[in-house]
């Protein structure tokens, strides 16, 4: 008696898929016509080999092009002379530079330029005792100490 309801459980429930695979068209659609000896799987999309060429270096990356910090005017020291801690006599002496020595013409106030020298000596220096081309001395900007 069990076995008879286990059947008829078993053909009920067989009976009912197979109605709701019927109801399913889109599913009965994606299924093969007739059964394969091997399960089918999905096309894989195909690889299109390429031919062996020249190994390619990585890309190196840039680097912006940096604008360059433009160079200061130069001069040159007339006479050996001091370097002063501000643009005046009253100000301590912070250096000395010998006579032809160049200058990088910092800025400018009143008679005296801020200059650095050779050995990273900087300060001030009185105009008389520099020698700087005219063209060259408009191009020092005009600063406040």
């Amino acid at each position: 008696m069990i076995r008879r309801l286990f059947v008829f459980v078993f053909v009920v429930a067989v009976l009912m898929a197979l109605l709701s695979l019927g109801a399913c068209t889109d599913l009965a659609a994606t299924l093969p016509e007739r059964p394969t000896p091997v399960p089918t799987l999905a096309r894989l999309p195909s690889v299109t080999p390429m031919p062996p060429g020249p190994p390619t270096a990585p890309a190196m990356p840039t680097v912006p092009a940096s604008t360059p910090t433009p160079e200061p005017p130069v001069g040159r020291v007339a006479m050996a002379a001091n370097v002063r801690a501000g643009p005046g006599l009253e100000y301590a002496v912070v250096g000395g530079l010998a006579a032809g020595a160049p200058v990088s013409l910092l800025g400018r106030f009143d008679t005296w330029y801020r200059v650095q020298g050779p050995g990273e000596v900087r300060g001030w220096m009185a105009g008389q005792v520099l020698e700087i081309d005219p063209a060259i001395a408009a191009m020092v900007p005009a600063i406040r100490p």
